[in-house]
């Protein structure tokens, strides 16, 4: 009768050294992936890339770090201000996108973001994306990022973007013509 008791308590004890392990590595990777989001700094000027040509255009997006105070608050808990990450400005029409922090409800797709070096912060209408450039950011799509930043509008896929060097976009020649990626569909 010992032997049977000494038995279950090392199963017991196997399963519960399992559900350890587990747990710690399911930590890691949480870890891991809201890591990825505070190493990408999103500030900063964006011009578009035509993805037939490659030509980038002026100046199109300003990105500025979210403070509160920048939108009327009134109907946002404290909850979605403690998300609340970026501004992201049109410079031509002036209009202004709010991005959150990737929430728990999109967990698993941060984590596949994280996995491939890339994190994202996100509004209802659109998502802005970094990472690093040449990798695909979606496991099993066929896009690849050739500057490592996307803007990914709801409903029409991807936009490739520049990040600006300097505060007024001048680039050198050379850099204002990125490889072509006509497969940009996500």
């Amino acid at each position: 009768m010992a032997k049977k008791h000494s038995s279950s308590n090392r199963s017991i004890y196997r399963d519960i050294q399992r559900l350890l392990w587990i747990g710690i590595v399911s930590l890691v990777f949480v870890g891991y992936a809201n890591a990825a989001t505070d190493e990408i700094s999103f500030a900063g000027k964006y011009q578009a890339v035509n993805p037939e040509s490659g030509d980038v255009s002026e100046p199109l997006l300003l990105v500025v770090p979210y403070e509160k105070g920048m939108e009327d608050q009134k109907n946002l808990t404290e909850k979605q201000l403690s998300m609340r990450a970026w501004v992201v400005e049109n410079l031509k029409t002036k209009e202004k996108f709010f991005l959150d922090r990737l929430g728990e409800q999109d967990n698993e797709l941060s984590q596949r973001l994280a996995a491939n070096g890339w994190s994202c912060a996100a509004s209802s209408r659109l998502m802005l994306c970094g990472g690093e450039s040449g990798v695909q950011p979606f496991d099993g799509e066929d896009f690849t990022s050739q500057t490592g930043w996307l803007l990914i509008i709801l409903h029409q896929g991807p936009i490739e973007l520049v990040k600006c060097e300097s505060d007024d976009c001048q680039a050198e020649p050379e850099d204002q013509n990125v490889q072509s990626n006509d497969d940009n569909t996500l």
